[in-house]
């Protein structure tokens, strides 16, 4: 299913959520959001616009929390953190075309890597991930490799926030 695939239905859907969105957005001084946009957040819920309002606004109630807006990952930290490949989304997809998000625990040291450098690095190849129709209807699998990792290279506040970044990042 493309943007230009919808049934008059998911047309109004689209457009509602739009306007809905918008309007929120007109008095906090920020721009409307793109149709692509909305597109990703109402087939994430079904086209149920009620719900797909509700998971933008915990996207972005948690991007701003977390600081994950207006970073760039050409600068440092964000571009080593990227370079390390502790995320990372796979070139393939599993049998029912969802894409593969791997975070390799192996990789994380988190005495050099802040939660909010793990988290912009991750978030960056999401963001990139979810411009692709497939993985917006398909879906995507989170694996947490844990493989030679030791106990110095878990940290529970970052697995939780990982787990809320996804949770509110149309799954």
């Amino acid at each position: 299913m493309e943007i230009g695939d919808l049934t008059p239905e998911q047309e109004r859907a689209v457009d509602e959520f739009i306007h809905t969105i918008n309007q929120a957005r007109k008095f906090q001084n920020k721009p409307p959001i793109a149709r692509s946009s909305a597109f990703k957040f109402l087939i994430a819920r079904k086209f149920d616009v009620n719900r797909a309002v509700l998971l933008f606004e915990q996207h972005e109630e948690t991007r701003l929390r977390e600081g994950l807006f207006g970073f760039n990952c050409a600068v440092e930290p964000l571009k080593s953190e990227i370079q390390t490949q502790k995320f990372t989304i796979l070139p393939t997809r599993d049998s029912t075309g969802a894409a593969i998000a791997v975070f390799t625990a192996r990789y994380h040291i988190p005495q050099f890597s802040s939660h909010q450098t793990t988290l912009q690095g991750i978030v960056y190849q999401l963001d990139i991930a979810l411009e692709n129709v497939k993985t917006q209807k398909c879906g995507l699998v989170f694996i947490y490799d844990m493989s030679d990792s030791k106990y110095s290279n878990f940290d529970y506040d970052l697995s939780q926030k990982i787990l809320t970044l996804l949770k509110v990042s149309f799954f």
